[in-house]
Order: structure tokens, then sequence, then C-alpha cells
């Protein structure tokens, strides 16, 4: 017996009473409070945002873009589709940390190379 013949059978052996304290139970659950909107799939999400439907997918893999994963795809609630900035370290390279040599001469390399010392320190 499937689920529906199921559910069909049990309300069929139910009475009017019976019915309306379920229907009254469930009323909660079944109530017409603020409607839920589709999720949106990748290339609306995208069309939305202007972007390319692989960036979105990559920037809700990265975590910048809030959406849910359903089996092996991606899905984007409307009311979610805000960017968040990408974290990037901030890295010094190293030449600006190591110290600087002192000069070994002080003249500049044309006074020297006008002196005769060939222009080397």
């Amino acid at each position: 017996m499937t689920a529906p013949d199921l559910a069909a059978a049990l309300l069929a052996a139910l009475d009017d009473q019976s019915i309306a304290q379920l229907a009254e139970r469930l009323r909660p659950y079944l109530a017409a409070g603020p409607q839920r909107r589709p999720l949106l799939t990748p290339a609306e999400a995208a069309e939305r945002l202007r972007l390319h439907p692989k960036t979105v997918v990559r920037m809700a893999r990265d975590g910048r873009l809030p959406a849910t994963k359903i089996g092996t795809g991606w899905r984007f609630h409307p009311d979610q589709l805000h960017i968040t900035p990408k974290a990037v370290p901030v890295s010094i390279p190293p030449a600006y940390l190591a110290p600087r040599r002192p000069h070994r001469c002080s003249e500049p390399a044309s006074v020297r190379a006008i002196r005769g010392d060939g222009g080397r320190g």
C-alpha cells in the first residue's frame, strides 16, 4: 500500500468529528504565514546578481554567498542574495621587511666616474 492510499484509507475510517479535530491540530503547521519563496537555481541567482553562474557557485562554495547545498546542486534564498567580501590576508613582501644595506660610498657613481674610480664603489 502506498502512502497516498494509506492516507485515504485512514481519512475514510474517521468520522466528521475526528476529521475536525485532526484539522484543528494540523492548522498551525498549515497556516498561511509568510509565504516561502522557492529557492533559486545558480542561473537565477546569477541573473539577479549580474554574475556568471559558475562565479555564483564558487562564491557559495567559498562561503561568500549564503546558499544551501541540496544533493549535488546549490540553491539560493532570494532574500539572502548579499555578497560577503572575501577575506584576504594581508601579507608584506620580504623586501619591505628586510633592513636596507648602507651604501658603500657616499658619492654618486657619476662623481666617482669623473674622478677616475671607474664608477665603482
